[in-house]
């Protein structure tokens, strides 16, 4: 079906109008930046040079005292390093992770806000997410992850924009004389003499293929999130094959460096791999809860094998599907042993993947619950939620009055800051609210249904490939999850958040016109 640009009208003359209004685009992307680059700063000033855990150790070892081992995020320990030799701290990390959420949280706001959502209600959502003591916190945090949800973020961003782009709207284009727009109005040059539907090059590619090889670099097992999540895009793409073979290609290329890099390049850096033991540590879960609920499935010399690694009642008590850290990190655990035997290990593995699939299934499930089941898992066996660690953290010893151990203490830049925000997060812990704040089940769905509604009301696929991404993380737990810790599942969370005006606005006109 075609229609007349003429009938395109902007979708709100305050602070939401798109259409025609490039400056003021410009302005609401600016205050959606300065006002959660505000409240970040407060939080950044009150637990500077960053909150930390014994994961910042690890990384502030590899590049001071060494050895250096690609077992957590290379470009994050770079990162670290980067600072301590420029600047003589580590602070400037977590300030440059306040400016990067910042942006990526304009970016998606700004992403959203053509598909028909007013401004201000927006802009009040980017300040929760920014002000949300939870997702603050995080931001401030000496964690890989915090890059990690950034490139999540802004890939969420640039999904949408994409996708708004390329006009699908159930199989038909709104069209106009030398433009192709969507619903919303974003539209985009069409390359003369070559065909109406095929596009010319847009930078938003090359960006989106940044951002999920961000996802791969800042955390080693992320080049799964973005496989599931390049899959759901290509599928939303059907109908504009040039868009596909691009995002295709991008995500190839993303999703296959950093496996690369951790077998090729990193070496060849003098950067050691990571022991096989810790790479496929969640294959000890599995085993654990394989052998505490169905130990017939056991032959004599298999329990021989698991017995050489660690007592058969360490495999006891670490049966619990909700974390693998139970076995792995108990004192009897033997890491060199379990190294040794890696590749029987890995084949008990494969063969109770093929003799007893569903408990191995139900074990990655329930370890994945922190991304599908809003509720609590506190009162069960290792289902305690991970937070933060919001002490200075254990150093190693001989680390005291070295200069990596004075940088890593906790010097608030504002008292009053670093009570409030101590405050505010104890605050935030209560177990009623866990499923709202901590837990990213509920926005996940909340995103989804949203896009789902969005699409059903005008035939624009723009919300669903946001979604995309999300679903991407979310499936990808399933597959990488080794404990329930908050900062594995962020992103759907800030999200969500930037959903809700978009879900109020689809969820108002459907009820008007009622």
């Amino acid at each position: 079906m075609t229609i007349s640009t003429a009938s395109l009208k902007p979708v709100d003359k305050g602070l939401g109008a798109t259409d025609g209004a490039p400056a003021r685009d410009r302005r609401f992307t600016l205050a959606c930046y300065a006002t959660a680059q505000l409240a970040l700063l407060g939080w950044w000033l009150g637990f500077h040079p960053g909150l930390m855990s014994p994961d910042s150790v690890t990384y502030v070892a590899h590049v001071t005292t060494g050895p250096w081992v690609a077992g957590q995020s290379v470009a994050y320990d770079a990162l670290l390093g980067l600072s301590l030799k420029v600047t003589g701290d580590l602070s400037a990390v977590t300030l440059l992770q306040t400016a990067a959420m910042a942006a990526a949280l304009a970016h998606l706001a700004g992403a959203i806000r053509p598909l028909g959502v007013r401004g201000r209600p927006l802009l009040v959502a980017v300040g929760c997410a920014a002000l949300s003591p939870p997702l603050g916190a995080f931001t401030v945090s000496m964690w890989k992850d915090v890059p990690f949800t950034v490139c999540a973020v802004l890939a969420a961003g640039t999904a949408v924009r994409l996708m708004a782009r390329s006009g699908l709207r159930s199989g038909s284009v709104v069209r106009g004389e030398g433009r192709v727009r969507d619903a919303a109005g974003v539209g985009g040059r069409r390359m003369a003499g070559r065909g109406g539907g095929r596009w010319a090059w847009d930078p938003r590619f090359a960006a989106l293929g940044a951002e999920l090889l961000g996802l791969g670099l800042f955390r080693n097992n992320g080049f799964l999130v973005a496989l599931v999540a390049a899959v759901a895009l290509v599928v939303l793409l059907a109908g504009r094959p040039g868009a596909r073979r691009r995002v295709a290609a991008l995500a190839a290329g993303a999703v296959a460096a950093p496996p690369l890099l951790l077998s090729v390049g990193y070496p060849a850096m003098g950067i050691a791999s990571p022991s096989r033991s810790f790479a496929y540590q969640t294959v000890f879960g599995d085993l654990a809860v394989a052998y505490g609920e169905r130990p017939h499935l056991f032959d004599r010399e298999q329990r021989e094998l698991l017995a050489e690694i660690a007592p058969l009642d360490v495999w006891r008590r670490g049966a619990t599907c909700q974390t693998m850290a139970r076995v792995f990190f108990d004192p009897g655990f033997g890491h060199a042993r379990a190294e040794q035997r890696m590749s029987e290990i890995l084949e008990l593995w494969r063969g109770l993947l093929v003799r007893a699939p569903g408990t191995i299934l139900s074990a990655r499930i329930c370890r994945a619950a922190l991304a599908w089941q809003p509720g609590s898992t506190s009162d069960e066996p290792g289902g305690e939620l991970y937070r933060f660690s919001p002490g200075d953290p254990r150093l190693p010893d001989g680390w005291e009055g070295s200069p990596a151990a004075s940088v890593m203490r906790q010097r608030p830049i504002s008292e009053g800051l670093l009570a409030a925000g101590l405050f505010a997060l104890d605050a935030s812990t209560v177990r009623q609210f866990e499923w709202l704040l901590w837990r990213a089940p509920f926005w996940c769905y909340l995103t989804y249904a949203t896009a789902a509604l969005a699409w059903w009301r005008t035939g624009s696929r723009a919300a669903l490939a946001g979604a995309a991404v999300v679903a991407g993380q979310q499936i990808g737990v399933i597959l990488t999850n080794t404990a329930p810790d908050f900062r594995f599942m962020v992103s759907p969370i800030f999200v969500g958040v930037l959903f809700v005006p978009l879900l109020l606005r689809e969820a108002g006109i459907l009820l008007s016109r009622r």
